[in-house]
């Protein structure tokens, strides 16, 4: 259906996405969930692309840290194989994802986008009735819009709450324009709300709770897969990571 479509830019300067031919149904590609990252260890973070893989069913942005909210988002094809080698047809039905359309929501207003920020990935047919699935990392939050409540939330230490609102678009093989449905996903915003103070951290020569002793001997202290999104920061990696005028955020008396 040409011009179903009119893309609004992202506001980071990206350029328009889409194209002519998209399919009607929104059931073909669908958003499962967005899939953890996983530390492991000396490889790094992992994140899988199983639909049995751990996941989260909400985010947190802590913008002490940082100001932009990303997903891996796991995408599901349902579209049926359509090739066969015997006569020579070439399969059509496997989708590449081109980015996605997304709206940072509270309440019923919407306070950032809709915005199309590109993205990539790519999904082969369903087997069957089982989907196949692929990964693609998605702008939840951008940072334009972080950096301002970042600035509100220092003052008030108040916790804002929104809702990312995201639709994929791709298009198959065969030049077939398709998108999913769109997927919600909850987002709670604070400043400095995610940092942890082990008891492990705390100098006990001192007289105030504080966060002065290191790892000990034959230990370390892991850093988040993201600093600042999701998983808790440990006081001393918080240390290491805000610029000294903010080190006080990294002690239990702030």
């Amino acid at each position: 259906m040409v011009g179903r479509w009119l893309f609004l830019a992202a506001a980071t300067g990206f350029g328009l996405l889409g194209g002519a031919g998209c399919a009607d149904s929104e059931s073909m590609l669908f958003v499962r969930q967005a899939q953890a990252r996983v530390a492991s260890g000396s490889n790094g973070c992992t994140i899988d692309n199983s639909p049995s893989s751990l996941f989260i069913t909400e985010g947190t942005l802590d913008l002490a840290f940082r100001t932009e909210y990303s997903a891996s988002l796991l995408v599901g094809n349902q579209l049926v194989a359509r090739g066969n080698s015997s006569q020579l047809r070439t399969e059509t039905s496997r989708v590449e994802i081109e980015g996605a359309v997304v709206r940072l929501e509270d309440g019923r207003n919407t306070v950032w986008g809709p915005f199309t920020v590109p993205g990539s990935g790519f999904i082969d047919p369903a087997t069957g009735s089982t989907p196949s699935y692929g990964l693609t990392e998605t702008i939840l939050l951008g940072s334009t819009y972080g950096n301002g409540l970042a600035a509100e939330l220092r003052q008030n230490r108040a916790v804002r709450r929104f809702t990312s609102v995201v639709k994929i678009i791709g298009k198959t093989l065969g030049g077939t324009a398709v998108e999913s449905g769109e997927w919600r996903f909850p987002l709670t915003v604070c400043y400095a709300c995610l940092v942890s103070f082990p008891p492990e951290a705390n100098d006990p020569k001192l007289t105030r709770p504080n966060c002065e002793l290191p790892a000990g001997t034959g230990s370390t202290v892991v850093a988040p897969c993201s600093l600042g999104q999701d998983d808790g920061v440990d006081c001393r990696v918080c240390k290491l990571s805000v610029r000294p005028q903010d080190i006080g955020l990294c002690e239990p008396s702030f």
